[in-house]
């Protein structure tokens, strides 16, 4: 782990220190092992780039603040809690992967943010989670998932928009900023509303710069963060197929109403970026418990 990280914050050593930075690069891993065993949304990698544009891109650009825009590579693995029963009435929810790439615009104000996203995935065994999971837990000496019924393959295209609302709170020894976030995401593989709330606290920089909304704004931050949110599905393909017809053995419904939190910490520096979350969240099926899983984000700039 050490060597990795050596090499990952050295990939860009060679560019001369002091210059104005408007590329990053950052690697995610979401896991639940610091939780309970492998079940529901167990494990994630993603990769961003993410590069400020000068002009305009699809969005008009701010007189104070440059367009954003992120490239996003990601592999999801969701798993029931019964790694050994083959019987679909005894399982919370079906096997699961998910691998898409995704295009992001942002567009930020001096109080808000506007975000644009574009994904394309592939679900089923073709993304390889599954693959990846069993060969990872043989590794390990570890149980090894039956990986029955697992969700058919399907190409999946989505939508989602973002909206910020950043209110900076004075006079305050704790708080430094709450942000309101509505998101909204229609397609094929999931559909649904979601309204949210955090609270800032620390050193953080102001809305259009800030790393809270993914700004590669110039500036040390060292803050911390906590919120919830409600999310009302429509649709979940990941549980109940492709809307579209479907082929896989097992699938269930999904749940309507989900509750979400999230703490985390961030610290960003001249060029190096990391995060770390806690997430929660109440049941996508019927048949379920909660989610918990922790996040990590390490990124750097050039």
């Amino acid at each position: 782990m050490r060597g990795f990280l050596l090499f990952f914050f050295g990939l860009t050593s060679a560019v001369v220190y002091g210059q104005e930075y408007k590329n990053q690069l950052q690697v995610r891993h979401d896991n639940d092992f610091l939780f309970s065993i492998d079940r529901y949304y167990t494990t994630g990698t993603g990769f961003d780039y993410v590069r400020v544009i000068d002009g305009d891109f699809l969005l008009r650009r701010s007189l104070e603040y440059p367009i954003q825009l992120k490239i996003s590579l990601g592999q999801e693995t969701y798993t029931p809690r019964e790694f050994f029963e083959s019987n679909f009435d005894l399982l919370e929810r079906p096997y699961a992967g998910y691998l898409f790439g995704s295009l992001q615009i942002s567009k930020a104000s001096e109080k808000s943010i506007f975000k644009l996203e574009g994904e394309v995935g592939l679900a089923g065994p073709q993304s390889l989670a599954g693959k990846f999971q069993v060969a990872y837990h043989d590794f390990i000496n570890s149980f090894i998932p039956v990986w029955e019924g697992e969700i058919a393959n399907s190409v999946h295209v989505n939508l989602k928009s973002q909206f910020v609302r950043d209110f900076k709170i004075q006079k305050s020894n704790l708080l430094s900023n709450v942000s309101l976030i509505s998101e909204i995401a229609v397609g094929t593989k999931t559909v649904y509303a979601e309204q949210g709330a955090l609270a800032y606290f620390g050193k953080r920089a102001p809305t259009g710069l800030t790393s809270a909304f993914g700004r590669l704004g110039d500036g040390p931050e060292f803050y911390g963060f906590a919120g919830v949110s409600y999310r009302y599905v429509l649709h979940n393909a990941i549980i109940s197929g492709h809307p579209f017809g479907d082929s896989s053995p097992f699938t269930l419904d999904e749940v309507s109403s989900i509750f979400k939190g999230q703490a985390g910490l961030v610290y960003r520096g001249e060029r190096n970026f990391a995060e770390v979350v806690y997430y929660f969240q109440t049941k996508a099926t019927e048949r379920e418990g909660r989610w918990q899983y922790a996040s990590m984000t390490l990124g750097r700039r050039f």
